[in-house]
């Protein structure tokens, strides 16, 4: 078993890690500001065109049902929100970034098939629970499985092992940290917080595979509990699982989110909605 600290220091001496497009550390620095200046992020937005398309595409989707069309990227970020729109543009550009990456011994198809569908699950539970940074859960959905690409990158036999079932996210997670002493969830923390990233995405990341809530007394509490039951209902929904799988989960949404079967179910329904919407917004299909 590998310590932390010499893990770590693999990681950061590793020289054919996924890196962090340019434009990605600018809109990371915005993040830092708190309360960045809409022309700040106009600006930095528009430096590509593709990406302005992309978020354009978004403001003028069935995410947001505005009843007129968001034809600049000043309407756009008042109707997505400061944190938001940088959250999404954010989204676009490491998705557009890592999907250029080869693997070794991961299982490309289902690494991404997982991001989107945890990505669009996050959406929807904190539409549901009523919180305003949805696109920050969105984010995090989508890359809280970025320390397998880096353990993949690094190791590169990792995960070619036959004991290895991908495909069942839970033994994945058991395997790294048998072999690690630590899982692909602080290994994407490691190298998001070397990114700059908020430290709520970070840590949210990390805490994304944990199979209990989140127990802190943090306000960041439901946002971290979100992630991990969105994580969860993820992996039943890729294995088809069984409707007394679901039981469990049922229980964490009403302990800890708040939320009734009823609310469960509905997020079941509209997930299947939100996840073609967002394959074809990412141009990918599961």
């Amino acid at each position: 078993m590998m310590d932390q600290a010499e893990l770590r220091d693999k990681m950061r001496a590793c020289t054919n890690l996924p890196s962090s497009p340019q434009v990605a550390k600018h809109l990371i620095g915005l993040m830092e500001t708190g309360c960045p200046d809409v022309e700040d992020i106009v600006q930095a937005l528009s430096r590509d065109s593709v990406l302005t398309a992309k978020i354009l595409q978004l403001a003028n989707s069935s995410f947001f049902p505005y009843k007129y069309k968001v034809t600049t990227l000043h309407k756009a970020a008042i109707l997505i929100g400061y944190n938001g729109i940088l959250s999404t543009a954010l989204s676009f550009t490491l998705v557009n970034h890592l999907r250029k990456e080869t693997a070794m011994g991961l299982d490309l198809d289902l690494f991404w098939r997982r991001s989107l569908l945890a990505a669009s699950i996050c959406r929807v539970v904190g539409g549901v629970c009523g919180r305003k940074d949805v696109e920050e859960l969105f984010l995090v959905g989508l890359i809280q499985d970025i320390g397998m690409l880096v353990l993949d990158r690094m190791l590169p036999e990792f995960y070619m092992a036959g004991d290895v079932q991908q495909r069942i996210h839970r033994n994945v997670v058991a395997y790294e940290r048998e072999k690690l002493g630590t899982d692909h969830g602080q290994v994407g923390n490691w190298l998001l917080t070397d990114w700059n990233f908020p430290a709520k995405v970070c840590v949210a990341v990390q805490l994304s595979d944990e199979l209990g809530p989140y127990p802190g007394p943090s306000a960041s509490d439901q946002f971290y509990n979100c992630v991990m039951f969105s994580v969860q209902l993820t992996q039943l929904l890729i294995n088809r699982a069984k409707d007394e799988a679901f039981f469990e989960l049922v229980g964490f949404a009403e302990n800890k989110l708040g939320l009734d079967p009823f609310a469960f179910a509905m997020i079941i329904k509209n997930t299947k909605d939100i996840l073609r919407d967002t394959e074809a917004m990412f141009e990918m299909s599961s």
